[in-house]
């Protein structure tokens, strides 16, 4: 049996000029699992990142706070995460009139503190994800569901192609690929896939165990969303 390492980037930049870097709590996080894991005596065989900036910075800070103990993370487009944003700023001034999204935007213009505004945006962000999951949103505006997860699907075909000699595989990623992967593995339907995946923190460990025997065999959880290098609660992020 191989294991799978999949681990959330840190926390990113959210409401800032551009989303895709990490805060100085992001680098934290990223910082702190690698030490954790060079004082667990714990041994990553390969490592592979999507290409988001704040996938391949987790990455390398982690290794560097490892000692570099193992090679640079190669990258793979099956582990990149979904245009979210894109997708927003494209679908949300149509869907302006609907019921459902003017409350949510109203919300978020009305929050008073960054935690209240952060929650307000989250509602709005899973009103349209569902509208996405249920292929409601034009392909113009947005990579279609079926598509984002066949390519992660792609991603994950790479990480068990991996060297037979790596029982332990690591993959920075992102929620999205984390929801298709949780998928693979309890056949659970899309919404209720995406609503696991919406609790996983950054920088969090969730663990796969696959068997080498099939390229095709089933992917099982063994660990959800496990944060041992970050003991105080006040350090959990989800953005």
């Amino acid at each position: 049996m191989a294991q799978l390492w999949v681990i959330r980037h840190g926390q990113a930049s959210l409401f800032s000029t551009d989303y895709d870097v990490l805060s100085p709590k992001g680098e934290a996080q990223a910082s702190n699992l690698g030490k954790h894991i060079a004082a667990s005596g714990i041994a990553i065989d390969c490592a592979f990142t999507g290409p988001a900036k704040r996938q391949r910075d987790t990455a390398s800070l982690c290794r560097a706070a490892a000692g570099e103990a193992w090679e640079p993370a190669v990258q793979i487009e099956g582990l990149n995460e979904h245009d979210a944003f894109g997708m927003l700023a494209k679908v949300v001034p149509k869907l302006s009139s609907d019921p459902e999204i003017e409350t949510l935007q109203g919300a978020i213009a009305a929050a008073s503190s960054p935690q209240q505004r952060s929650g307000s945006f989250q509602r709005l962000f899973e009103a349209v994800m569902k509208r996405w999951l249920r292929d409601e949103i034009d392909p113009a505006d947005a990579q279609p569901w079926g598509e984002f997860r066949a390519r992660v699907l792609t991603g994950l075909e790479t990480l068990r192609a991996a060297p037979a000699s790596a029982k332990r595989i690591a993959a920075f990623t992102s929620v999205g690929p984390l929801a298709v992967l949780l998928q693979q593995a309890l056949g659970t339907p899309d919404l209720a896939s995406f609503q696991v995946a919406w609790r996983i923190r950054n920088a969090s460990i969730t663990r796969f165990e696959f068997s080498r025997r099939s390229a095709s065999g089933p992917l099982t959880l063994d660990g959800f969303n496990t944060l041992p290098h970050l003991p105080d609660p006040a350090s959990w992020t989800f953005r």
